[in-house]
């Protein structure tokens, strides 16, 4: 793989990542390696050493370039490579090898418009590009068999077998799945303040927060505010954070609402526990994204359905992030 010949501003700061071995040095003959995990609300580029520590991050905007497009995507990528530079104090004349991982990219057609945009943009075959599940499955298992659940502004699981075979279940995008996502989670609060409103469900904590958040005066003005067609897609899934607050306050709407959201998510990592044949083995389901910061409310409902298919295994966070998982996918590549 060719070495990245963009210049990085070298200002070393204080690094705080994923992984808590941080240097905040880098020896002029160690390999060094950069991943990228873009979603569609976020992206976050890590510069690790050989032994995938963290040495720099940084971040950015969406990248998932089926929502906000290639050129936002590459925009965002580009400022959250400045960044992790910046931070490890090296150039990207200095990096080993790279790799993006992204959600959008499994359908060919975005894939390799995405491919073109970050060959034009960083040379070509600089950064290898894969899906984010990908990346995730690799950090989270440190390569164990397992499965990954991916919960942010959508949804996914994906695991590996001891013999290398992998299997998916979801990422269908928000109008054929993405249940348990955030975006999921938001659109079944929206329906419950509609549904209050009528008077057809008890009343939510949730009317207040979500008016609050929309600059709205009543649950009447909702249609004016969702439908005029400058609500993006990541915003409304940015909604489910109130969720979260609404539950922690004991609001039982809220906390229904997450708890289904984790059974949905349990029965992905269940479609993939069957296909993968792993209902006798021990392994480790990683639980990764936003959506997980919900708490018990959300993940008791996945583990209980986890484990009464497969008691051996154990639902847990990852043990390196998605973007360390994105750096250690490059450095395949990098034969070193």
């Amino acid at each position: 793989m060719s070495k990245l010949s963009i210049e990085g501003s070298v200002d070393p700061h204080r690094v705080t990542g994923f992984n808590p071995a941080i240097s905040t040095t880098a020896s002029s003959t160690e390999n060094l390696f950069l991943g990228i995990d873009g979603g569609a609300s976020k992206t976050h580029a890590v510069v690790t050493d050989s032994s995938f520590n963290i040495i720099g991050e940084g971040h950015g905007g969406p990248a998932n370039p089926a929502r906000v497009g290639v050129d936002e995507a590459i925009s965002s990528i580009e400022q959250a490579i400045k960044e992790a530079l910046t931070q490890a104090g090296v150039s990207l004349r200095q990096i080993a090898s790279a790799c993006a991982a992204l959600a959008g990219v499994g359908d060919p057609t975005h894939h390799d418009a995405m491919k073109e945009a970050l060959d034009r943009e960083f040379g070509s075959g600089t950064i290898d590009l894969v899906t984010d599940a990908r990346a995730a499955l690799e950090g989270a298992l440190d390569g164990e068999p397992g499965i990954v659940v991916i919960a942010g502004t959508g949804s996914i699981a994906m695991g590996v077998d001891d013999k290398g075979g992998q299997s998916r279940s979801g990422g269908w995008g928000p109008t054929l799945g993405d249940e348990g996502s955030g975006y999921d989670i938001a659109r079944q609060a929206l329906k419950a303040v509609a549904a209050s409103f009528d008077g057809r469900v008890p009343r939510t904590v949730l009317t207040d927060l979500i008016c609050e958040r929309l600059g709205i005066v009543t649950a009447g003005d909702l249609p004016a505010a969702i439908y005029n067609g400058e609500f993006e897609h990541a915003e409304v899934a940015s909604l489910a954070e109130l969720v979260c607050d609404a539950s922690k306050e004991g609001d039982k709407v809220a906390q229904s609402i997450l708890a289904e959201a984790g059974r949905a998510l349990g029965d992905l990592a269940v479609s993939v526990i069957r296909k993968l044949s792993l209902e006798q083995s021990a392994f480790l389901v990683a639980c990764v994204g936003s959506v997980f910061g919900a708490g018990e409310v959300l993940i008791q409902p996945l583990r209980s359905a986890v484990l009464t298919v497969a008691p051996r295994a154990h639902v847990g966070p990852p043990l390196y992030s998605p973007a360390v998982g994105a750096a250690r996918l490059a450095r395949e590549p990098a034969r070193v």
